[in-house]
């Protein structure tokens, strides 16, 4: 086969060609310390780097964002229950105090305040917080408040409340009518005495509640039983109910008002104080069935800082102005989940149901009125004290000693149950600190799962970022030889060609 000059002249072109694109390609790779700068170059690389940086991008998403942000929130939320968990600590010194001694007037009217802002701090300073601009304990709502932000009478709630036979509380009331009266002699007065009546108690969320079903509605009271298999109601509409005030002054003994009144009714539904007396036979069928019960009952008044029902309870509402009803389930599980790794959620909030006990504010309301029924019968001792000092007719000191003497007998009792109030709330915040307690371990339970993930996914992205690294980046070592060997190479393509084509047929001739 006959060579040409200008066979070896096409071919080392492309040799040289060849020299100078493998130079460019080592020269890219020492610049840029990629292994590859076109997918074309090599697929294989070119596929593997967009497997491992999408997973990059997944992983950064997961630990810089969403395990991030989920433990901001759940930092927060356990910041406010901290407060909360603090709070009852200090509420325990002055429900000891008023437990364990008899304060003075004006002294039970500094611990009551004290409690009550203590109540306020518990629900409107951490209860109802949020974390940008999100509501933490109300579930789904994250935009509503806790709360109500103003007074409101144009809401109508039926509201479902349910209860164990555990929550039924025995407690004394003093039943009394000794009081100064004209011409009453120091026999009479001395037969006039305050007696001790043992009444079982259930207390609902709220307080004055309302004596008429919500617009619409055909339901005041409702109490349904549950044991077993069976179910029992007993409800205004089936007489079984009465609905009273609780200016009645047998509102809490039900078998006196049922003899005053010469009714039949096996419980006393206290709107006003958001309360039910019940009946020994019902408290006994409660306590020895064990049931279960539900309340249905209606409210159309709340004032500010109230919680609103269909954060607790499942309730119906009617608005009066827009004239629209609204059901609410039972806020039960709304658990908002944050996707934390790859198929993995997780809940990060605590609902407030779930870490704060509406018992404190009804606590405390009970703690109220007794309190004022103690001032109430100082009150009538130191009128009494006055109508004695004022007069100098023997028997009628006579007299008013005598009712003095009754009036303090009643006093004693009903410091007596002020201290048992006091001791109530005791008892109350031990059992909401526990509510709280198992909140805050739960919370803590899932912090510790989510710092696990966080660390294993920071090592994820760890051997990702190295994995990324092996597939497109050059070793500064190999660059540099890479980029030496294939100048050489050029260099030796260019030597070569001038030595070949520099001969020509007349050199030999």
């Amino acid at each position: 086969m006959r060579v040409t000059n200008s066979m070896i002249s096409n071919r080392s072109q492309v040799h040289i060609s060849n020299a100078k694109n493998k130079m460019l390609t080592a020269e890219e790779q020492y610049t840029t310390m990629k292994k590859i700068q076109r997918p074309s170059e090599d697929p294989t690389i070119a596929s593997r780097s967009l497997k491992f940086r999408t997973t990059m991008a997944q992983l950064t998403q997961y630990v810089e964002k969403n395990v991030q942000d989920a433990m901001d929130w759940m930092d927060t939320t356990e910041g406010a229950m901290k407060k909360v968990s603090s709070t009852f600590t200090d509420m325990e010194g002055y429900f000891s105090q008023g437990a364990n001694s008899y304060p003075e007037s004006k002294e039970r009217t500094a611990i009551l305040t004290q409690l009550r802002q203590y109540a306020t701090a518990i629900f409107e300073d951490n209860a109802n917080a949020d974390y940008a601009g999100r509501y933490m304990f109300t579930g789904y709502r994250t935009d509503t408040s806790l709360l109500f932000p103003n007074s409101s009478d144009t809401l109508e709630y039926e509201i479902t409340e349910k209860f164990k036979s555990t929550d039924i509380d025995t407690i004394r009331n003093v039943e009394s009518d000794i009081k100064y009266q004209d011409g009453m002699t120091q026999e009479e007065y001395a037969k006039l005495e305050a007696k001790v009546n043992t009444g079982y108690r259930i207390q609902l969320s709220y307080n004055n509640c309302s004596n008429q079903p919500i617009t619409g509605g055909n339901n005041v009271f409702r109490m349904s039983l549950t044991y077993g298999n069976t179910t029992e109601e007993y409800s205004v509409d089936n007489g079984k109910v009465g609905v009273v005030s609780q200016n009645d002054a047998y509102a809490y003994d039900i078998d006196r008002y049922n003899q005053v009144n010469g009714t039949n009714y096996e419980a006393l539904y206290i709107y006003d104080a958001g309360e039910i007396a019940l009946g020994k036979t019902l408290y006994g069928t409660i306590q020895e069935k064990e049931a279960d019960f539900s309340i249905d009952y209606t409210k159309n008044k709340f004032e500010k800082s109230d919680i609103r029902p269909e954060m607790y309870f499942k309730c119906d509402r009617y608005d009066t102005v827009s004239m629209k009803n609204t059901y609410f389930a039972d806020p039960s599980d709304q658990n908002i989940n944050y996707e934390v790794n790859f198929s993995q959620t997780l809940t990060v909030n605590t609902q407030a149901k779930d870490a704060f006990d509406t018992e404190i504010y009804r606590c405390l309301d009970y703690i109220e009125r007794v309190i004022g029924d103690v001032t109430d019968v100082e009150n009538r001792i130191a009128d009494v004290e006055k109508k004695i000092a004022n007069t100098s007719d023997q028997d009628e000191i006579a007299s008013l000693g005598t009712l003095k003497t009754s009036l303090e007998n009643e006093q004693q009792l009903r410091v007596s149950i002020m201290n048992e109030a006091f001791g109530r709330g005791l008892t109350m915040v031990n059992k909401c600190e526990a509510t709280l307690n198992v909140a805050v371990a739960e919370l803590g339970a899932k912090y510790n799962r989510l710092q696990m993930t966080q660390d294993r996914l920071s090592d994820e992205k760890t051997d990702t970022e190295e994995k990324l690294s092996n597939n497109e980046d050059m070793d500064i070592a190999d660059a540099v030889i890479g980029l030496t060997q294939a100048d050489n190479l050029y260099q030796a393509s260019l030597s070569a060609t001038a030595k070949i084509l520099g001969n020509s047929l007349l050199d030999y001739i």
